[in-house]
């Protein structure tokens, strides 16, 4: 029983740190809002749409805290501001304490004959300074931009895009590696070795604490003794 409840109370253990962690991870996070990008030749429903598609990337990274739009259009109405025309660091800066957020990210997409450009800039809503700024270059049908603004947001996250997306977007990914199975069994046998010795362990700091003493064994007995062959008859 008393190694039942080692084990029990180590499991409970790990799930308290496991638990730690992920507050520590999650509170790392900042809230951050997203303008609304400028649009170069492009149309307005068409930025608006993938200024939507690059918020919802950013939600996937799980490395920001994103206001949804319509709570940001709702404060800013409420507020008598229109995020609208707002492209400059300072008006962006403005919004932000507006909206009560750390950090804010605005920029524009532009088309230039058959070529698209995005331009990106992730900033601090307390000093003003640009963390991150991301610059891509797409030429190929509109449809297209959605895959590049998706590599976008995991830029600006700092992040590496999963080899989904890469491979959606034609970027080369790397082979897994392949662990050799001696490899494995080695490493599952140690694991069981551990494992045992583990609960050896318990067992016997259990039995300490309730005072059993192990009988003493005494010395081990000696061999066996062989019979006696009798060969040609003898004595």
């Amino acid at each position: 029983m008393k190694v039942k409840s080692c084990i029990i109370l180590f499991s409970f253990i790990l799930i308290g740190l496991y638990a730690q962690e992920a507050k520590s991870i999650s509170d790392s996070r900042m809230t951050t809002a997203v303008l609304d990008f400028e649009g170069l030749g492009i149309t307005t429903m068409e930025s608006i749409a993938l200024t939507q598609r690059l918020a919802g990337e950013m939600v996937s990274t799980k490395a920001f805290i994103l206001v949804d739009r319509s709570q940001m259009e709702e404060i800013l109405q409420e507020q008598g501001f229109q995020q609208s025309g707002c492209s400059s660091a300072e008006c962006a800066v403005e919004i932000g304490n507006l909206l009560g957020v750390q950090q804010m990210v605005s920029g524009s997409f532009g088309k230039i004959g058959e070529t698209y450009t995005i331009e990106t800039k992730l900033f601090s809503v307390e000093t003003s300074e640009t963390i991150r700024a991301v610059n891509k270059t797409y030429k190929g049908a509109v449809d297209g931009l959605i895959t590049q603004v998706e590599l976008v947001a995991w830029d600006l996250a700092g992040l590496e895009p999963p080899d989904a997306l890469k491979k959606k977007a034609g970027i080369k990914t790397e082979e897994p590696k392949v662990v050799k199975k001696s490899g494995g069994k080695k490493w599952l046998l140690w694991g069981g070795l551990l494992t045992l010795a583990g609960a050896g362990a318990a067992y016997a700091i259990s039995q300490q604490d309730e005072g059993e003493v192990l009988e003493d064994l005494g010395e081990p007995p000696g061999p066996p003794s062989l019979p006696r062959v009798l060969f040609g008859g003898g004595r």
